[in-house]
C-alpha cells in the first residue's frame, strides 16, 4: 500500500467533486427522507419518500450540471438510474464528467452481499456493462452504497478492471490496495455530506466546506478537498446555491487541481512511488 506524494504543477491540494445520483429498488426508499420516519406502515410503499428521492434524476441533477459549469465531478451512478433514465446519464457523460460505477440501486449494498461473492459479482457486471452501454465508455471507478463494500469487493473489482474504489475511509491520501487481481486506488469521500451537515444550516454547510479548503492550503500538502453531494439533497434550489458559492471559492484559490477520481488514480498509479 502506498500513497500520493504530489500532484501535478506542484498543486498543494486537488479538489475532488463526488455528486451521487442515486435510485431505491421497488419497495425501498431513503430513510433519511423527510417523512420516512413517520411511516410507521410495513408492507406499504412509502410513496412521499420514493418520490423525494427521484427528484434528483428528474430536477436536481440538471441544476447541478449547471452549477458545476467547466468543473469536472465524477457522479455516481446506480444501474437503476442508467436503466430508467439514460438520457440523463448520457447528458451527464457529454458534460465532460467520469461517470463511476454505484452498485444497481442504493438498497444494494454489497455488505449484504458478503456470504455470496457470485451475487456480488453480478451485480458489479451488471452494472458495468449497463453504464458501458449508455455511455460507450466502461466505468473504471466504483462506489458502494454507504461506502460498504464486503470483504470480497476490492478483489472483485480489481477482477472487473476497475481502476479505483471509494469505500475506504481510512486515509486522506489516496492509497495503492494490493487484491488478488492487481492494484486498485482507494480513494476517501467527504466526512461532511449534505445528507447530514446541511441540518445545521445551508449558510453553515457552505462556510464549513470554504473553511476546510482553506484550511488545507494552509498545510504542508499534499491534500485532497472532497465535496461530495447528492442530487436528490444538494440539487434543491437552496443547497445548490451553496454548492454553487465553495465551487466558486475552489476556483478564486488557485492552488488546486480539480480533477475525477478517474484523474486522480493514474496519476497515483503511474506516480509509482512511496513517501
Amino acid at each position: 500500500m502506498r500513497a500520493v506524494t504530489g500532484w501535478p504543477g506542484g498543486r498543494k491540494v486537488v479538489a475532488l467533486v463526488t455528486v451521487a445520483l442515486e435510485l431505491w429498488s421497488p419497495g425501498h426508499w431513503p430513510a433519511y427522507a423527510p417523512m420516512a420516519a413517520a411511516w410507521p406502515l410495513p408492507g406499504i410503499d412509502d410513496t412521499h419518500s420514493t418520490s423525494w428521492a427521484d427528484y434528483g434524476v428528474t430536477t436536481g441533477i440538471w441544476r447541478l450540471l449547471d452549477v458545476l459549469g467547466d468543473l469536472p465531478a465524477t457522479v455516481g451512478v446506480n444501474g437503476l438510474v442508467a436503466e430508467r433514465y439514460p438520457e440523463t446519464v448520457m447528458a451527464v457523460h457529454e458534460a465532460g464528467h467520469e461517470i463511476a460505477a454505484h452498485s444497481w440501486a442504493q438498497d444494494v449494498v454489497p455488505a449484504l452481499l458478503d456470504a455470496d461473492a457470485d451475487a456480488e459479482r453480478t451485480n458489479i457486471r451488471r452494472c458495468t456493462a449497463l453504464l458501458g452501454q449508455v455511455t460507450g465508455v466502461r466505468p473504471t471507478g466504483w462506489m458502494s452504497p454507504r461506502a460498504t463494500g464486503s470483504r470480497h469487493t476490492d478483489d472483485l473489482l480489481a477482477e472487473a478492471g476497475y481502476r479505483w474504489t471509494g469505500d475506504h475511509g481510512d486515509h486522506d491520501l489516496p492509497q495503492v490496495l494490493s487484491t488478488a487481481h492487481g492494484p486498485l486506488v482507494s480513494l476517501m469521500h467527504s466526512d461532511h455530506s449534505e445528507v447530514r451537515d446541511a441540518a445545521a444550516g445551508p449558510y453553515a454547510y457552505r462556510d464549513l466546506h470554504r473553511e476546510l479548503l482553506n484550511q488545507m492550503l494552509a498545510e504542508a500538502g499534499p491534500g485532497v478537498f472532497r465535496l461530495t453531494i447528492h442530487a436528490h439533497v444538494a440539487g434543491r434550489p437552496l443547497l445548490a446555491g451553496m454548492v454553487g458559492q465553495i465551487l466558486d471559492h475552489i476556483r478564486e484559490s488557485g492552488d488546486v487541481w480539480v480533477a475525477t477520481h478517474a484523474q486522480v488514480a493514474e496519476h497515483v498509479l503511474t506516480q509509482g512511488r512511496t513517501p
